[in-house]
């Protein structure tokens, strides 16, 4: 791999300190809080798991983290949020601050970079499925359970979400409990739902 045959590299950055976690916190603003501290943890872990920190690791490793399912999860988990631009800023910043000293991690980025916009395009020509929306409720962290019939059922304080396939593509219907003790209160809920 391009991590282990290029050997040791000595960036003046570190991938995670000085170009991931600086670039999370300038988009905040555009991300979900739970995607930022999720972002943060999971790449948090891949530098532990690769030790690919210029502080006590061998950043060349981070070629090797690119190529990994850890790392495809972290697509994954990210594109389900339909986030995927932070990543390609995120490998973007990466490929340029490291092309003179670890050029074997600047390609990989560049790699990485394509497949995500490749995967965009092919985005729009696959199906979706109960499965698929399955994981990916799981990986952003909710508690799925199925039912008997093939449903996909999301439960939070005051909603429930039900989910199932349909032809080539889903259906879902949102229930939210509540409680009033007026008809004109019932009313005003009844209005509102109807707007959205």
């Amino acid at each position: 791999m391009a991590g282990d045959s290029e050997g040791p590299c000595s960036p003046s950055k570190d991938f995670l300190r000085h170009i991931a976690n600086p670039l999370i916190s300038k988009y905040s603003s555009r991300l979900p809080l739970s995607l930022i501290d999720d972002l943060k943890k999971k790449l948090g872990r891949a530098e532990d798991k690769y030790r690919f920190s210029i502080y006590n690791g061998d950043p060349s490793r981070i070629a090797k983290y690119l190529e990994s399912e850890d790392f495809l999860d972290l697509v994954k988990y990210v594109k389900a949020l339909n986030n995927e631009w932070i990543l390609e800023e995120i490998l973007r910043a990466l490929a340029d601050e490291y092309v003179e000293e670890c050029p074997g991690v600047a390609e990989k980025a560049r790699e990485a970079l394509r497949k995500i916009k490749e995967s965009k395009i092919e985005a729009g020509r696959e199906s979706i499925t109960v499965d698929g929306i399955a994981r990916m409720l799981k990986m952003a962290g909710y508690k799925v359970e199925r039912t008997e019939d093939g449903k996909v059922v999301v439960e939070e304080p005051n909603i429930v979400v039900t989910i199932w396939q349909s032809g080539d593509g889903l259906e879902y219907q949102i229930c939210r409990k509540g409680r009033v003790t007026t008809f004109e209160a019932l009313m005003t809920k009844i209005s509102k739902i109807r707007e959205v």
